[in-house]
Parts: structure tokens; sequence; C-alpha cells
């Protein structure tokens, strides 16, 4: 893993200086463009130290006994009154007793550019870069002058501003005495305590955890490829998966209703035939039952043996005609061997149910079951009047 540090020397964000760990910071190199940072892979972090004076700080005492919306709501209403434009205009910020406020413009153009980067992103304020607790410094950086206060706020000025800037500072700040880090001696910063110019090496090397960061990660579906580093191959597989996750609920439920449909429409076409009558099948046990106990035990007019012997047959090939394939038929010993092919498991339990009904009893069966459809041979016989 790398970690790089940027700073841009334009508010347009369009070029600018980095450092890299992996020669300790100590070289500098000029880039043109974020983009020039699009090969740092999810394993790299970018630390981009933004301009102080694209942001204002306040000083923010949060209360931990709110949401983070309440808390950022009061300093919103705190701040009210030192904000010149349209509040609608701005973007808000809260970290420990800090509170930033950027232009809501400026700072979306440079966040959607750092989305679209791989590595991780860290955005904070570039007077983080000497940042002393209980203590004010100056500190000379990338032709600017940053100021860290001993509130946790901070902001910069250029060499031309600096004397002006000073005096509204110490009118601000009692007994403001900073300790200065130049490169060179500086006229305007004479008196104050000098130190030798702070390092991006002692940056690094200093740095804490607890550093704000004021990036957003924008939730879309570009944005999250880009961080997860796919290739191409991982992408369209990764794509495939989650369009099939989100079909195949809807292709298994058509595929179950389907033969819902069928068993609902086979069931009710042997119930009509048993029963001209039924008009809907709710209940199949209880429907079959009901029709068993309409049927006596025995006709009061009976045919003759050989007029009726093999009636029965005929029904129960029309109650799943389409699926015997053959029937052979002994006459001598009033019996009938028939040859299922993918009958229903259900229509074929209801045919058992009911064939004692009509004087045909089930003698021997050679079937399997598989995918809820019987195939195989049964032979039935006429039973003795």
């Amino acid at each position: 893993m790398n970690t790089y540090i940027a700073y841009p020397d334009n508010e347009d964000f369009n070029r600018g200086i980095f450092h890299k760990s992996s020669d300790d910071y100590k070289q500098s190199y000029n880039y043109s463009g974020l983009d020039d940072f699009s090969s740092f892979t999810h394993k790299d972090k970018l630390i981009y130290l933004l301009p102080s004076s694209t942001i204002g700080s306040y000083p923010f005492k949060k209360n931990n006994n709110l949401s983070a919306q309440n808390n950022l709501a009061n300093f919103m209403s705190d701040i009210d009154s030192f904000i010149v434009n349209d509040m609608s205009e701005n973007e808000f910020f809260i970290f420990e007793d800090i509170g930033f406020v950027m232009d809501k413009g400026l700072y979306k153009k440079l966040n959607s550019l750092l989305n679209k980067l791989k590595c991780e992103v860290i955005l904070v304020p570039d007077y983080f870069l000497n940042r002393t607790v209980d203590f004010n410094t100056i500190t000379e950086f990338n032709n600017r002058f940053l100021f860290s206060f001993d509130d946790g706020t901070g902001s910069s000025t250029d060499l031309a501003s600096l004397k002006q800037y000073l005096e509204v500072v110490k009118s601000k700040y009692i007994n403001f005495e900073p300790n200065v880090f130049t490169s060179t001696q500086i006229k305007e910063l004479e008196g104050y305590k000098r130190n030798n110019n702070v390092s991006i090496e002692k940056f690094a090397s200093s740095m804490l955890n607890n550093l704000p960061n004021l990036y957003k990660f924008e939730y879309s579906f570009k944005n999250i490829f880009n961080k997860l580093n796919f290739s191409k191959v991982e992408l369209y597989a990764c794509l495939f998966f989650i369009t099939s996750l989100i079909a195949l609920p809807y292709i298994l439920t058509a595929q179950n209703n389907k033969q819902i449909d069928i068993y609902e429409t086979e069931i009710f076409n042997i119930f009509k035939m048993i029963d001209k009558n039924t008009n809907r099948v709710v209940t199949p046990k209880i429907q079959i039952d009901q029709l068993i106990e309409q049927i006596p035990g025995s006709s009061k007019i009976q045919p003759s043996r050989d007029e009726s012997k093999f009636e029965n047959y005929g029904f129960l090939i029309s109650l799943g005609e389409k699926y015997i394939e053959s029937i052979e038929i002994d006459f001598k010993l009033n019996q009938a061997t028939l040859d299922l092919l993918e009958l229903p498991q259900m229509q074929y339990a209801v045919v058992k149910n009911a064939v004692d009904t009509f004087n045909v009893n089930i003698i021997e069966e050679n079937i399997i079951s598989e995918n809820n459809k019987i195939s195989g041979e049964i032979k039935i016989e006429i039973k003795d009047e």
C-alpha cells in the first residue's frame, strides 16, 4: 500500500504537486489533473490538502446527545450572520469542535473528481499540515501562509495580504504569539519565534488518525464498481449475478404459478368427470370424500355382467387419457395393465382414492415418482359383484 499527499496550486484543482511514501515523501512530482491518480488501486491512500482559502472554519461545541443532523442545524444557525451568500449555496461539515463551510459548487466539483479514483481518499484543509493543539502556528506552504489557531480553526493568505491579515488576527486573538515555520526570514513575521519550515515528511510521520475527512462517497453503480476495482470479466460476471438475483424470484414465481395452474386444472377435470355438477375445487380431500359418500355401496339397477364388466376401464382412461401410453386387457381375468407416463402425482392420488367407488381395484403397482410425476405400470381388475 502506498500513501500519496497531494495539493493543488490553483482553485480549479486542475494541477498541483504530490509526494509519495515510496520515497519517504522526499521528492515532489507535478500532476496536471486528478485523472493522473486513476492508476492508484483500492489499496492506496490519497491525502488531498484542500486550500484553506476555499473553506471557512468556526469553533463549534458539538452536543453528543443530539443527532448529527441536529448538530449541523445548530451550527448553521450559529454562523448564519457570518455567511454572506445564501446558506443553501454552501456545504457544511462538523469535526470534533470545529465546523466547516465551503461553497457547494466548488465542493461538488472537487468531490466528484475524487469519486472517480479507486483509492481511499482523505480530504482535509491544508492548515492541518502543521496544526498543534492549544498553540497558534503560521506555516509557509505552497506559496501561502497557513494559520492554525489554538481553537482548532484555521485559514490562509498570500504574502501580499499577510500584513493586513495579521492585523485582523491580532484584533481577534489577544496576545497572539504564534510559532512561525518558514524557509526564509519574512519581514511581516519578525518578532515571532521562528522555526524551520515544516516538511511533508514530518507531517506524514506525525499524522494522526483523527484527521477530518470532508470527502463524501457518492453512491452510484459506476462509483461502486470503480471502487471495487473489478476487471472487465469480473464486472460482467457481477452484473450477470446481480441481474440473476433480481430476475430469479420472478422466474421461479411464474414457474410455480404455472405448475399450480396445471394441477388445479387437472384436479378440476377429474372432479368434473366424477360429478358434472362440480363448479369449483377448494379442498380436494374433503370434496372427494363427499362424492364418495353420495355413491351407494351397490347399484339398484345392475347391467348384465357381459355389458358392464369393462365399462370402468373406459372411465379410468378418461381420467388421464393423455398420460396413458398403452393398455393391455385380459378379458378372461377381467384385468388390464396400464402404462403411465408422467401422470401428475396429485392426480394419481385422487384416482387411487376413487377406484373403489367404481368397482375397480389396483392389484399391482410398478411405478416411479420423479418431479411430482408418476411413470410406470399399474394393473387393475374389475371387482366381482
